[in-house]
């Protein structure tokens, strides 16, 4: 069972995964929202705000850009040193903080324009208890104006 310490859980609801996060800080998935603990915030999101969640295991493109300013730069290089290194260095840093910003959740919310990105340790598992958790809560049928579910009753 994960450490339920420091995260203000409701009464009754259920920590399914907690984890570290690449930069330090730590995310937790429970059974109705999921919660970003940084060193002076918790922030909670809950899954009726999610409307998707992605898994980025590289940026490709940019890989692949970053790489073709590299080989420029090299065959570059005998014509302006300069300019030629420079543009493999910027090539090569380009490739290692892509490499860097590896297997990236993004979690799209309605409320905000921007994804929240997070980095987990261990992506695999994050990912595994996000994703049914979310559908779980999306499964639900939404509760009429009088506060009752629209299941019928026998």
């Amino acid at each position: 069972m994960p450490n339920r310490n420091g995260l203000d859980l409701e009464t009754g609801e259920r920590l399914h995964y907690r984890g570290a996060l690449r930069d330090g800080d730590e995310i937790a998935v429970t059974d109705r929202r999921v919660l970003l603990v940084r060193a002076d915030e918790v922030t909670s999101v809950p899954y009726t705000n999610v409307s998707e969640v992605t898994h980025e295991w590289i940026d490709w493109l940019l890989v692949i850009m970053s790489l073709a300013l590299a080989a420029f730069g090299v065959y570059s290089v005998s014509e302006n040193a300069l300019v030629g290194l420079g543009l493999t260095a910027f090539g090569l840093w380009s490739v290692y903080r892509t490499y860097r910003d590896r297997d990236r959740i993004r979690i799209h919310t309605h409320s905000q324009a921007k994804p929240i990105d997070v980095y987990p340790e261990d992506v695999d598992r994050l990912y595994d208890e996000l994703e049914p958790a979310i559908e779980a809560v999306r499964e639900e049928p939404e509760p009429d104006e009088h506060g009752e579910s629209g299941e019928p009753t026998s």
